[in-house]
């Protein structure tokens, strides 16, 4: 980390979400899908700690975005933001985590000194689920993961943000052909379930038209993806569209990368 602004992904599959922000001093999480040992392993690698955080933002309550949260909240107690339905689901079973919850529905903010996070509802089956909107002050970042579709209000809330996560989650013919039962083929494929490779590719050249200079493929699953079959899907649409991917030698209209299932994966360090 050498700038100001320092964003990244720690983990990013099925199996646990955890994204990391810098700025100007203050740190932050979204989502805690893995164990605290992992994230504070994770961010040592980044010379920081969880001592540091001044915030976790949760985008739902299902396991692989906040089985970390139970003790961080015990041995850290640093607050955490979480959609009003989704607050409440995950204080029937994590008596400190319940101590640390704050509610934050959109289209609520929260400030800090120099960032703020503005939640925006997605489509996914839980209790309830949101995407942010980072503001860094002369950046925007935005996070959308576990979402069916891209709803008229997710495009609007990521238009303008300098960088974007974005879900990437499944080659639609790998999983209709794969081993899934055929509930949860339906499930994932369904308006409240995950992201397709060519529906976030699709998505893409509107985010550069808005001005989005750095991309990171998320959440992707280990059964129905592969990072080469995401990568391919969004590169060869935005080639077809005329837009250039950044490369070691030469540069580009976006810069494009698949988050590891685990390590880092950075989008800005400005």
């Amino acid at each position: 980390m050498t700038g100001k602004t320092f964003i990244c992904t720690l983990f990013s599959s099925s199996g646990g979400n955890c994204a990391y922000i810098r700025n100007k001093g203050e740190e932050y999480l979204i989502d805690a899908g893995v164990s605290a040992r992992a994230i504070e392993t994770s961010l040592k690698t980044l010379g920081t700690s969880l001592a540091n955080i001044k915030a976790v933002f949760v985008t739902h309550e299902h396991s692989d975005h906040i089985r970390g949260l139970e003790i961080i909240s015990k041995y850290y107690r640093i607050p955490i933001y979480a959609p009003s339905l989704s607050c409440s689901a995950i204080g029937q079973s994590s008596m400190h985590t319940l101590l640390c919850l704050n509610r934050l529905d959109a289209p609520d903010a929260v400030d800090f000194c120099e960032t703020s996070f503005k939640p925006f509802a997605t489509p996914h089956d839980s209790a309830s689920s949101c995407g942010y909107v980072v503001n860094l002050g002369e950046k925007r970042v935005g996070l959308a993961t576990d979402m069916g579709y891209i709803t008229k209000s997710t495009a609007e809330a990521l238009s303008a943000c300098r960088a974007v996560i974005i879900e990437s989650n499944h080659d639609i013919d790998m999983l209709k052909n794969g081993s899934y039962p055929y509930h949860l083929k339906k499930r994932i494929l369904g308006d409240y379930g995950h992201l397709s490779n060519e529906s976030c590719a699709g998505f893409l050249p509107y985010l550069i038209a808005c001005g989005t200079k750095s991309i990171a493929l998320a959440h992707l699953s280990a059964e129905n993806n592969t990072p080469a079959v995401a990568f391919a899907e969004s590169y060869n649409t935005l080639k077809s569209k005329g837009i250039t991917v950044c490369c070691k030698t030469s540069p580009g209209d976006v810069n494009l990368a698949v988050a590891p299932r685990e390590g880092v994966c950075v989008l800005l360090d400005e």
